[in-house]
């Protein structure tokens, strides 16, 4: 746990980084940071509780340039408090608002809403051997084969696979928590909790999940002491 944070702010880190990490550096295969010209990473659903810890492991740890999605001021406004250089709606025409923003396309795509409605733009703006990753399940089959000419690829992201499979290497979810603690501890990053509720009852279960239901929330919400 990091030491510069509270149990409730702390909470609000574990599942969204480990997923945030893996998709990037296990999955994405993104680079560490180095001399070379920053790559440029689509984030779909940038204000969510996974999109929140992306983009700052992205711009801050692998000095990616993040372009991420967001629908309403608020959540445009957080995402960029967070260190996403360029925001896009994700309700309108993803590869054209792309343009608008000087991007012909970008290397890597990460999929954090709806990936039976997103996949054809994101297909559409991944760049030739760019990657595409995704945490949500899809209802509908995927055309892979619109990233067949550019050669780029597509893969899931979930972050129970090793505990669930019993992989070798397991132990490399505990390793990149404490990567993040140290992270959070140094001020590089920050906590994405946005709301906390108390106590822990039925009350407070319904407001939660009633608020997770709009499909709005930012961030993550937390719910503390019996």
């Amino acid at each position: 746990m990091p030491q510069t944070l509270s149990f409730e702010q702390a909470a609000a880190l574990p599942l969204t980084a480990i997923t945030a990490w893996e998709a990037l550096f296990d999955r994405l295969k993104v680079p560490p940071r180095s001399s070379a010209p920053a790559k440029s990473l689509l984030i779909i659903g940038g204000a969510g509780g996974v999109g929140s810890i992306a983009i700052q492991l992205a711009v801050k740890v692998a000095g990616l340039k993040v372009i991420a999605t967001a629908s309403r001021p608020e959540s445009a406004q957080w995402v960029r408090e967070l260190g996403a250089q360029h925001v896009i709606n994700h309700f309108g025409d993803l590869p054209a608002q792309l343009k608008e923003q000087g991007f012909d396309s970008v290397d890597y795509v990460l999929i954090l809403n709806d990936t039976d409605r997103h996949f054809p733009a994101a297909a559409a703006a991944v760049a030739p051997q760019g990657m595409i990753c995704t945490i949500v399940e899809n209802a509908a089959p995927l055309d892979v084969s619109l990233l067949k000419a550019k050669s780029a690829g597509f893969i899931w992201e979930f972050m129970f696979t090793r505990s669930m499979f019993q992989t070798a290497d397991m132990q490399e979810q505990g390793k990149l928590l404490d990567q993040v603690a140290q992270l959070i501890d140094q001020k590089t990053l920050v906590t994405t909790v946005s709301q906390v509720l108390s106590p822990i009852n039925a009350a407070n279960l319904r407001q939660a999940h009633a608020t997770l239901e709009t499909g709005r929330v930012i961030g993550k919400i937390v719910l503390k002491d019996f």
